[in-house]
């Protein structure tokens, strides 16, 4: 499935968004390339456009720059749950991407955004593994630093239609800010918007625990709805929206279908990057954007968070 790539118009207001000029492109990634050579626990990164990714989501802010791509190959050493085994045709992303779909779709906002949306297809919590999930999450996450063209920010949609109690028993606190510490940290996105869709009575709990772990701004940028969908069409224009939400486009399912082919032409990149990542007995000097998760037992104790939603009571 190819993302589109945004107007003409649109382009002039993203570049202006980012701050790219004429030459900025080649001339930070090549400072970007100069500043790797002198980190040896970094490895060899090959392609160019995953670095220009972070350039851009970083809008040309060359020590932000430096800092996500550092924190996003460490992410890589000290969270083998999330990213290593990464076979789309294994049974485990298989199983997960049947049970979850999360794709970006093919078509930008009039403002240039791209909307990702969330589905659970089964209301049976059992079936979900939280770990393979979110490893799925995150492969979608790394297509798109390969293939996304520059964007004004992202917008997330998720559908808690079939998202039910057994579900969230199964997220710890832990899990949730690795998950959370990788999205916000780790990968340049701009996140715009949050929408969650077909919210049970109960979901504003919820939605303020994630909120407790977010960064700041990113707390007043969730929109709930509950009933019919012109609230959310107020918001994401329909021309962008699967049929499913009333929108214009193909149905969830076959977009997501379109989206598994994607993913599974990805299999051998996958498996190359295996050991493409930091290698922390090799860093030089301590690091301070690191030193919250730097000690790898810091990591396995979950950033000092206990408990689980398990906790949680429910009226």
């Amino acid at each position: 499935m190819a993302l589109q790539r945004a107007s003409d118009e649109q382009m002039r207001s993203i570049m202006k968004e980012i701050r790219e000029g004429t030459n900025s492109c080649d001339e930070n990634l090549a400072r970007v390339r100069s500043w790797l050579n002198t980190q040896p626990h970094l490895p060899k990164i090959q392609e160019d456009r995953l670095l220009l990714a972070f350039i851009r989501g970083c809008k040309h802010d060359m020590e932000r720059a430096k800092s996500k791509i550092d924190m996003y190959f460490t992410v890589r050493e000290i969270m083998p749950e999330f990213f290593s085994q990464r076979n789309p045709l294994s049974p485990e992303i298989q199983d997960a991407s049947s049970l979850m779909q999360a794709f970006p779709l093919p078509r930008l906002t009039p403002t240039g955004c791209r909307v990702t949306v969330h589905r659970f297809t089964n209301q049976d919590g059992n079936r979900f593994n939280n770990r393979d999930c979110f490893k799925y999450v995150f492969m979608t996450g790394d297509i798109r630093l390969m293939e996304e063209e520059p964007i004004i920010g992202d917008i997330f949609l998720f559908d808690m239609n079939n998202v039910n109690l057994s579900y969230f028993s199964k997220l710890s606190f832990p899990m949730v800010k690795k998950v959370l510490t990788c999205a916000q940290e780790a990968y340049p996105q701009r996140l715009k918007q949050i929408h969650i869709l077909n919210a049970p009575t109960y979901v504003d709990k919820f939605v303020n625990l994630f909120k407790s772990l977010m960064k700041e701004k990113m707390r007043s940028r969730f929109h709930v709805h509950s009933g019919s969908l012109e609230n959310l069409h107020k918001w994401i224009h329909p021309s962008v929206l699967p049929s499913d939400y009333g929108g214009q486009g193909d149905s969830i399912d076959k977009l997501h279908g379109q989206w598994m082919k994607k993913l599974e032409s990805y299999r051998d990149w996958f498996l190359q990057q295996e050991n493409v990542k930091a290698d922390s007995s090799k860093r030089i000097g301590p690091t301070k954007n690191f030193n919250h998760i730097n000690n790898r037992s810091e990591c396995d104790g979950t950033f000092g968070w206990e408990g689980s939603f398990r906790r949680l009571s429910i009226d």
